[in-house]
């Protein structure tokens, strides 16, 4: 055949004029026609001409392979279909013929016809007449109607059968109906698609199809639904080329659609067929995989669930040359014709099965591929023999044949079989006796085998049977196959045979049972040297060991425990195989190099120790416990050699890959389970040990409720006793009776009772385990009251308290707290005793001495005497600032500090303090936050905290590092900084020096503790430190150890009030003290003070300021004179001491006079203050404080700051 425009060379003629005019007046059509026949046809089509010179090829469509199979002339996958029946005839070749291309083919006809007509010139009115009849009863008959649309124009035209199925008016087809009418008929969801859709394709593709459903309603009867398929192409052959055309046809494929339907509503009867069938039967999707298994599936390949294959690629169940067959037959299934073949597959639980196994397509309604259904018949049982047969002679596995003659009780044989049983081969070629046949199987095995053979003879049929032979290699598993054909008479007729080579096979799947064996043994038992014992015997059976053991490594990884029942040994009467006992301890390096080995997690296996030069230089060793052959598999626990494996041999042995496999199946199955027998038996004994706890606590606490001195009580949420332990009669008299029901609080005094209540509610409130802790007073039968302390624990539905009685031990502790507070008073007492009788002493001697010089008129070197006193004096003053510090009642003058500017200011002072040695670091927080504190008292402090950290350093010197920060404290910080929860300024200083031993930090806040030699410290600095940080509300801390240094940091509460003054802008004060006099000049200065000295040096030193002073001895003498001034007169300043006798002190003075006078400034000066006095240290605005003993330029400079213009 020629394709395309060449010519068939069998004639050697042009191609006919005809056949260029007939493509060519096909040419507007064949395109969408051929297309059509090709989308019916199974993929591909083409019109060929016919006559006696040849075949030529007129147009195609589809795939284009189709033409080479045209020109092969092989008739098979070509349907011809006859279109012109005169000469030269025109057929129409598709792959396959289906229903609908009847309507195609008359349609060729026609155009063929036309074609002719064209081409010859004649006239073929009549036919042609014919053809239209015939292609309108065949469009008839397959419900078919044509139609072309101008989409541009949106004007749609059809044939009467389009109008009577789309349910429209013929003669407005024929004019043009706009396509808008014809949608409107369509169903709502499909008319979406179609309209945006199907246009889309036929503008990018050129063609379309698609399946709509058309709404047809009736005047007399009910809406119907009717299924129409479409099929369009693209007409460009029209004169309107701007517009786009369409043509095509209309199907009504109801009658298919209720067809389908059908066949869907019989499902459940395909399902009971499918369920009922014997068949593995699968149904595949056209990727391949398993979608459904019917029962007979399920049960044939062995299967617990069918979810287990869903999804699976059917191909994986098939191995080897099966698979390949396999995937064959569904490519043969997917082109549409059934493929077949037969394999062995296996089952879900390992068991091989031959399966004899069809593929057939599902097709769909279009006639496409849908589905795959794979059938699959089990032949196991019959093509056993044949399969064994073939599989023996293609792997050489055969052993020998045989002939069973069994008139002369004789076997022959060939050659090969007489090697396989150690027999004569020349005997055995004339025959042997068949119990010379038997004795040369295993003894256990020849009864077996007997009756099999036996009952073959009387039978006929098949014989199978297993034995054992033993050869020069070891003993070998073989497989006697036979088929005994009997006479009429059921006399045995012949009795042919082969032996077949089993022992791989066979000893893999004892082994396999063998695993199995030892996994339910080892389930059953739960001591490990009994596991220990089934896997070594185990072994021993299934490997034909002598000797099998599992060794436990030691820590140290050196070498093997073996301990008993760990060792089996094989045979029994006078065969029994003699094993010298391996028990104990076995160190790798006394037997060979294979330790590191084993260590690396590497499997050791030596066919014989003698020749191996891993235990060549051990052999001694090896002889003495009779092995001459060994396999060592190493067990790890977390990455650590923990067990060894051991099999041992008394011959020569080379061990196999399978051996070695089994060894460490059973070795890891062994090591396994000897680890959860273990976790079991710890889990058990904890059981046991967790239950006699139990057990013992709950008599502990039983004995403890009843014998205890303690109160027990169990409390309900709403506050009442539940349960109360006995000891409630012996403490307080009451009975238990008499208690359950009473309020928490009934029995409690009746100023903590509210106490009692509140506690309860915190505790009933908090968190299940939160405990609440209280001392209450209770009341005891006979009215007197008793001390307990509480512990109240919420435990969720009850609340437990335990009270225990503190009456006594309070009255003790106060003792004690009474005798520790006079020891203190003692050593304090000495102290000051000591240091102001030297003060004292130093201020005596210089007075006497200035007295006496003055009445012998020597007046020179007076100044001396006069520098000792003032300076004793100084030393007093400084000794009770510290005193008062230590004890927080030293009368304070907080103002709003910079730290950091306060620090920067002492750099002067403290470098030289250090000395030369030492260095002195900064680390100062930019931006620190202010606090209010008494700034001379902190410096005092930072000059102390330097001067120790120096004097820590001794001569070798070092560093100091002051640091302050700012910090936030919250509840578990200010917990260990002891204070409350804020925002503070942290003042560190820090030293590399000797440190402090753990009984000096101790101690390192005591007053008059000193490590200092005698005569270089008071021991107070440290605890006026102390005392001034506690005093300001902050904290304290050192923290140091021997040969790191020591740490002080001060934490001080940050002030967010209004900085009035900070101490880095103070600068003023030597102008102040120059402008006092003119300050007070004129003044009126009122000075109260019990002490007359006092009163006599101030008002002096006021007077010569140029105040005018008036003078009190005490509070009600103040007011008095107060009320004597007359109208306009009244004080500037009043200057008082705070404690002062008379039932008025300073403070309360204050107060009265601010009444009378609001204007008035007052000065507080005092050796000794109460907290209580001065309002918890905070002076309020026009009052200053001065501490005695002060100095005149102290007084004069202080009078000025109180006076001074705001």
């Amino acid at each position: 055949m020629t394709a395309g425009s060449e010519v068939a060379q069998a004639s050697g003629n042009a191609l006919p004029s005809i056949v260029h005019q007939i493509r060519t007046a096909l040419e507007d059509f064949s395109e969408h026609l051929l297309a059509l026949a090709a989308s019916l046809g199974g993929g591909a089509a083409a019109l060929v001409l016919r006559d006696r010179r040849g075949e030529w090829v007129i147009a195609s469509g589809g795939d284009s392979s189709f033409l080479a199979e045209l020109e092969s002339g092989n008739p098979e996958g070509v349907c011809c279909l006859l279109v012109y029946e005169n000469a030269p005839e025109v057929w129409l070749c598709v792959r396959c013929k289906t229903p609908g291309l009847e309507n195609v083919q008359a349609l060729c006809a026609r155009h063929i016809a036309q074609s002719f007509s064209m081409a010859d010139g004649s006239g073929l009115a009549s036919q042609l007449h014919r053809l239209d009849r015939r292609i309108k009863r065949m469009a008839e008959a397959a419900e078919m109607g044509f139609f072309r649309c101008n989409l541009t124009r949106r004007i749609l035209f059809g044939d009467e059968r389009f109008a009577q199925i789309w349910g429209l008016p013929p003669e407005r087809l024929m004019q043009g109906l706009p396509m808008e009418d014809a949608y409107a008929c369509l169903h709502p969801d499909d008319r979406a698609a179609y309209e945006s859709v199907a246009e889309d394709e036929l503008r990018e593709e050129g063609s379309f199809e698609y399946r709509v459903r058309l709404m047809v309603s009736h005047a007399q009867g009910p809406t119907m639904v009717r299924h129409l398929l479409i099929r369009g192409w693209r007409d460009d052959d029209q004169p309107h080329r701007e517009d786009l055309y369409s043509v095509g046809v209309i199907m009504d494929v109801s009658n298919a659609s209720m067809v389908a339907e059908a066949l869907r509503s019989s499902e459940a009867f395909t399902h009971l067929l499918l369920s009922s069938s014997p068949d593995c039967i699968h149904i595949l999707d056209l990727d391949g995989c398993i979608r459904f298994i019917n029962a007979g599936g399920i049960e044939a390949m062995e299967l617990d669930s069918p979810i287990i294959l869903h999804g699976v690629p059917w191909v994986d169940l098939w191995r080897g040359q099966a698979r390949i067959m396999a995937m064959q037959a569904v490519k043969t299934a997917l082109g549409g014709e059934a493929g077949r073949f037969q394999g062995y597959a296996s089952t879900m639980r390992g068991n091989r099965r031959f399966w004899d196994v069809a593929v057939t397509p599902i097709f769909g309604e279009d006639g496409d591929v849908q589905r795959l259904l794979a059938t699959g018949r089990d032949l196991t049982e019959v093509n056993q023999s044949s399969l064994r047969l073939q599989l023996a002679l293609d792997a050489g596995a055969i052993a020998g044949t045989w002939m069973w003659d069994d008139n002369s009780s004789l076997v022959i044989g060939d050659a090969r079989l007489a090697e396989t049983l150690g027999l004569d081969a020349k005997a055995l070629e004339q025959g042997v006796p068949a119990t010379a046949f038997y004795a040369a199987i295993e003894p256990e095995d020849q009864g077996r085998v007997a009756a099999a053979i036996t009952n073959a003879l009387h039978t006929g049929g098949q014989c199978d049977f297993e034995f054992r032979v033993r050869t020069p290699m070891g003993t070998r598993w073989f497989e006697g196959n036979g088929r005994c054909d009997l006479t009429e008479d059921r006399r045995p007729l012949r009795f042919p045979g082969i032996v077949l080579d089993i022992d791989h096979s066979k000893r893999q799947s004892l082994r396999q049972a063998a695993l199995v064996e030892l996994g339910d043994r080892l389930r059953a038992l739960e001591n490990a040297d009994e596991m220990e014992g089934v896997a070594a015997q185990i072994l021993c059976r299934e490997l034909s060991a002598n000797c099998a053991a599992y060794g436990t490594v030691d820590e140290a990884g050196t070498g093997i425990l073996i301990g008993a029942m760990r060792t089996v040994t094989l045979g029994s009467g006078s065969k029994v195989q003699h094993q010298t006992s391996i028990r104990g301890f076995h160190a790798f390096r006394d037997y060979g190099d294979y330790g590191p080995l084993l260590a690396r997690g590497r499997t050791v296996a030596i066919s014989d120790v003698r020749l191996d030069a891993l235990t060549l230089k051990h052999v001694e060793r090896f002889e003495n416990l009779n092995i001459c052959a060994l396999l060592h598999v190493p067990l790890f626990k977390f990455g650590r050699l923990v067990g060894v494996m051991c099999v041992y041999s008394t011959v020569p042995h080379v061990w196999t890959e399978e051996e070695i496999v089994f060894t460490r199946a059973v070795a890891d199955r062994t090591h396994a389970a000897m680890r959860q027998a273990k976790t079991q038996q710890e889990l058990r004994e904890m059981n046991v040990m967790l239950e006699e706890r139990i057990r013992q606590r709950t008599r502990e606490r039983d004995r403890l409720w009843t014998i205890a001195k303690d109160l027990f009580v169990i409390i309900s949420r709403s506050g009442h006793y539940m349960a109360v332990s006995p000891s409630w009669l012996r403490a307080l008299g009451y009975t238990q009776e008499g208690l359950i029901g009473l309020r928490i609080e009934a029995l409690c005094h009746p100023d903590d009772q509210a106490a009692v209540c509140e506690a309860f509610d915190r505790v009933r409130l908090s968190t299940p385990g939160s405990d609440v802790a209280l001392d209450v007073r209770m009341k005891h039968r006979n009215g007197t009251w008793r001390l307990y302390n509480w512990n109240f624990n919420n435990e969720g539905d009850t609340i437990y308290g335990v009270g225990r009685d503190i009456t006594e031990r309070n009255d003790l502790e106060e003792q004690l707290r009474q005798s520790q507070k006079m020891e203190a008073v003692g050593q304090l007492t000495g102290g000051l005793a000591h240091d102001f009788n030297n003060l004292l002493a130093g201020i005596g001697g210089s007075l006497e001495l200035l007295e006496t010089r003055l009445v012998q008129g020597r007046t020179v070197g007076l100044d001396r005497y006069i520098t000792a006193s003032q300076d004793a004096v100084r030393r007093a003053a400084s000794l009770t600032h510290r005193l008062l510090a230590f004890s927080r009642r030293q009368p304070l003058d907080p103002v709003p500090t910079d730290v950091n500017g306060l620090v920067c200011g002492l750099e002067t002072l403290l470098r030289g303090s250090v000395g030369p040695l030492v260095s002195i670091q900064f680390d100062l927080q930019q931006g620190i936050w202010t606090t209010r504190v008494d700034a001379n008292q902190l410096e005092n402090a930072v000059l102390n905290l330097c001067i120790n950290a120096r004097d820590a350093m001794q001569e070798s010197g070092g560093t100091i590092r002051i640091v302050s920060a700012n910090t936030s404290l919250g509840p578990v910080a200010s917990h260990e900084a002891g204070v409350s929860v804020g925002d503070y300024v942290l003042l560190k200083v820090e030293d590399n020096g000797c440190g402090m031993a753990e009984e000096t930090l101790q101690r390192a806040f005591d007053p008059f503790f000193t490590t200092k030699p005698l005569g270089r410290g008071t021991g107070l600095g440290l605890s006026m430190i102390y005392g001034f940080a506690r005093q300001s509300g902050g904290q304290a801390q050192i923290r140091s150890r021997p040969g790191e240094g020591t740490s002080v940091s001060l934490w001080l509460p940050r002030y967010d009030g209004p900085a009035d003054l900070l101490v880095a802008d103070v600068s003023k004060g030597d102008f102040l003290t120059k402008t006092a006099s003119v300050r007070l000049s004129g003044k009126l200065v009122l000075v109260v003070d019990d002490e007359e000295a006092v009163r006599l040096i101030v008002s002096d030193v006021v007077g010569d300021l140029g105040a005018r002073v008036l003078t009190a001895e005490d509070g009600i003498s103040a007011l008095e004179l107060s009320d004597r001034f007359s109208n306009g007169v009244q004080p500037s300043v009043m200057i008082t001491d705070i404690g002062m006798p008379g039932g008025m002190n300073g403070r309360q003075l204050a107060a009265r006079m601010r009444d009378r006078f609001p204007d008035l400034k007052i000065l507080f000066i005092t050796g000794y203050a109460e907290q209580n006095i001065l309002d918890e240290g905070l002076l309020e605005p026009g009052c200053a404080l001065l501490v005695k003993p002060f100095s005149t330029e102290a007084l004069a400079r202080k009078l000025s700051q109180l006076v001074a213009p705001a």
